[in-house]
Order: structure tokens, then C-alpha cells, then sequence
């Protein structure tokens, strides 16, 4: 009997450590082809932050000198054949370097002939994906994991949405007339969750504007003076910890580089070591969260997250955590608007509380492991999605 096979098509690089819908759609790829499902990934070396790159370690310099050919990087059970660019940011692809990479699409549809076609993006040229998947009359299903998709275009020959969250799903059913199926979060426990955990300090990951950035810089001035005990730990992705800190020092009237209950660990494809020192995740996104990884990832290890209830945090964290709640105008772009500390005094007294009264924390650990495995078990997750592709491939069929 024929395995089913899929083809990922898109010029995003799946080994990007920046991207959180390149890390959910590689797990999605590497456990069907456990489950014995035929794998076929054809992109580009374009990532949404230079440091996503890290996941390809060495091979990065060699990768680079062969500008314009065609690679294959094998990382078990899966190959990443990808179209090498002259820069890895998607803004800068050459029309050239399109056209090649299109016609990398046309050959794999001609010689893998997948049962299925799945990708992501809503630019123009995105378009050329589910269009060549209809000419050869093979199903495909377009992945959303943000909330940037408006009208109807970009979903006009799509078989299937899927979204990670009910939020999101809600929100294109609005927005766009489309009708998607939530499918939950891809994580692996075993690349997220450490042997033993140490809680002991405040974790956030990704210092951008839009993730709240601004937010934990003003907690962290509040417990500067009046609990210097307690470590923050900032994982730099896409964000630059230390700009963000000067900007709103400035803005507060106290201009300063660097805080001294902050410490700050690089970008790493493997956050274990992270997540074991963590006793608290911050969350505070000021945008639209689709379904956020690192809240999810948290409930697997059972670290309580302050969260703002932006899109599908909620269904990420559940009764695992509290939520924070800011003024409106904080949620606006660019995201600069700051909240006063007498705003986030409710916030730093959770953080305190969640240090200082251990039966409080137990609860809430608790039930933030709870969440872990009713939410988030990869496998239930993987078997609904194969439920989900099952009825399209038959349609198509018959």
C-alpha cells in the first residue's frame, strides 16, 4: 500500500530558531514521517531574524558560498532541500532567485506527486503554491499562526486552513469568510522540557515590542530596589534586550543600558536549560497571539505565565496561569505606549506572590501541568491533524 505524502512548500527555512510557526510546522513534518508518512520540504535559506540560523550551525558558512543551487540538509527523519539566497531576509529575494525557486515547486510536483500540498504566507507570490497544486488537481492546506491575514485572495484556492488556535480561527472566519479547523500546537517535550527544574527565576523569551518588551522592563524596575533577590532571564531571538532597555529608561527619564537583576541568554534551538531555571514566564504580547509556543511550553513544565489575553494566549495557558491586564492605547503599533507602574502593581504582586507563598505556587504549577497535558500532547495533536487530512485526501480520490 502507497504511504500518504505530503510536500511542504515555502521559501521560509523550517530550521529557523526565530520563527515559532517554522518550529510548529517542522514538528508537524517530522511526526508524520514517524507515523509513516512520505516528507518532502522544499524552501530557501531565508529566516525571520539572522540569529534563526543557528539550527544549521557549521554548515551555515559553506551553505552560503553556494548562492542561487539547490541544497539538501539532512536532520533526521527529515531533508530540507533548500534554494540558497544571496540574503535571508524574505524582503530581499530577487525575482531570479523567485523564479528558481519556482521552478523547484513545478519538478517536485511533477516527480514527488504528493497527495497533499501544505505551506504558509499571504504575499503575491505565495499565491503561486496553491495555484500549481490546483493545476495538478492535488489537495492544499494553508497554515495560519498570526493574525496579519485580511480578504480573500490569499485563501482563494485553498482546500483546507488550519490555525493553531480557536481564536485565530474565529477571527478568519470574521475577517476573511473562510472557514479553518484549529489543530492545536506541535511540541516535543523532549526538546522543551528539562530532567529537573531549579524555579528560580523569571523567564522571558523574544525582547520585542510587540511581545511586551517595554512591560518587563518596567516589572524589572519595580523589583530593581524592592527584591533585588529576584532574577529576570531574558532569551534574545529577534529582540535586542539591551535596545529596548535604553529606550524606555529614556523614555522614562532615566536613561540606562543594562539592569542589574536581568541576565540575558542568547538565542538556542534548545531551550531545556531555560525552561529549568524558570519559575515564572512572561508573556505580556501587545499584539494579536495566535497561539503562543513558549506559553504552551511553559504548561509542559508546569511554570506558571503571566499573560495578557491577546488572541489565543488563553487557550495556551488556561487556568495555568494569571492573566495582566493594560490599558487599551498599549496595544496599539508601535507598541511604545507604556504602562505606569501603578498599572502593573497587580502584576508584581502575582510575581511576588508566586515566590513567596509556596502553596499558592504548587496550585498553580499544578494546574499549569494540568493544561500541559490536556492541551498539548503531541500525539493526540498529531492524531487529530491526520483525522483532519484524511477526508481530503479521499475527496480528491474519488
Amino acid at each position: 500500500m502507497r504511504k500518504p505524502r505530503i510536500l511542504w512548500a515555502n521559501v521560509y527555512c523550517l530550521l529557523d530558531t526565530t520563527s515559532g510557526a517554522s518550529m510548529s510546522i517542522r514538528e508537524i513534518l517530522r511526526q508524520l514521517s514517524l507515523r509513516g508518512w512520505e516528507v518532502a520540504i522544499i524552501g530557501a535559506t531565508i529566516f525571520d531574524a539572522p540569529a534563526g540560523v543557528k539550527r544549521v550551525g557549521d554548515q551555515w558558512d559553506d551553505m552560503r558560498k553556494r548562492r542561487g543551487k539547490v541544497i539538501s540538509v539532512r536532520e533526521a527523519p527529515l531533508v530540507h532541500n533548500l534554494l540558497v539566497t544571496a540574503s535571508t531576509d524574505r524582503e530581499a529575494m530577487t525575482t531570479g532567485e523567485q523564479s528558481s525557486w519556482y521552478h523547484m515547486l513545478a519538478r517536485t510536483l511533477n516527480t514527488f506527486k504528493p497527495d497533499l500540498v501544505f505551506y504558509y504566507g499571504g504575499h503575491p507570490f505565495d499565491y503561486v503554491i496553491s495555484d500549481s497544486a490546483r493545476m495538478h488537481r492535488i489537495p492544499n492546506i494553508a497554515y495560519v499562526a498570526n493574525g496579519n491575514y485580511w480578504g480573500t485572495r490569499w485563501c482563494r484556492d485553498v482546500d483546507l486552513v488550519v490555525t493553531d488556535s480557536k481564536a485565530t480561527a474565529a477571527l478568519l472566519q470574521e475577517r476573511c469568510q473562510v472557514s479553518p479547523t484549529a489543530i492545536g500546537k506541535f511540541i516535543d517535550p523532549a526538546f522543551c522540557v528539562p530532567e529537573a527544574h531549579s524555579r528560580e527565576r523569571v523567564l522571558f523569551i523574544n525582547p520585542q515590542l510587540v511581545k511586551g518588551a517595554g512591560v518587563v522592563v518596567v516589572l524589572a524596575l519595580m523589583l530593581e530596589t524592592l527584591r533585588p533577590d529576584i532574577k529576570f532571564e531574558v532569551v534574545e531571538s529577534r529582540g535586542s534586550w539591551a535596545t529596548v532597555v535604553r529606550m524606555v529608561t529614556a523614555a522614562l527619564g532615566t536613561p540606562r543600558d543594562t539592569l542589574p537583576n536581568v541576565i540575558i541568554t542568547p538565542n538556542s534551538p534548545d531551550l531545556r536549560a531555560a525552561y529549568s531555571r524558570a519559575r515564572i514566564l512572561l508573556a505580556p504580547s501587545l499584539w494579536w497571539e495566535s497561539g503562543p509556543r513558549v506559553a504552551a511550553e511553559a504548561m509542559l513544565n508546569g511554570i506558571p505565565t503571566l499573560y495578557t489575553r491577546r488572541g489565543g494566549a488563553i487557550e495556551m495557558v488556561g487556568d495555568g496561569g494569571v492573566e495582566i491586564t493594560l490599558p487599551e492605547k498599549c496595544y496599539a503599533a508601535p507598541y511604545t505606549t507604556l504602562p505606569t507602574q501603578a498599572t502593573l502593581r497587580p502584576a508584581a504582586e502575582a510575581i511576588l506572590r508566586l515566590f513567596d507563598d509556596e502553596a499558592f505556587y504548587s496550585d498553580k504549577s499544578a494546574k499549569a501541568y494540568r493544561m500541559g497535558h490536556m492541551a498539548h500532547d503531541l500525539q493526540e495533536n498529531v492524531s487529530r491533524l491526520i483525522a483532519t487530512l484524511e477526508p481530503l485526501m479521499a475527496a480528491a480520490e474519488a
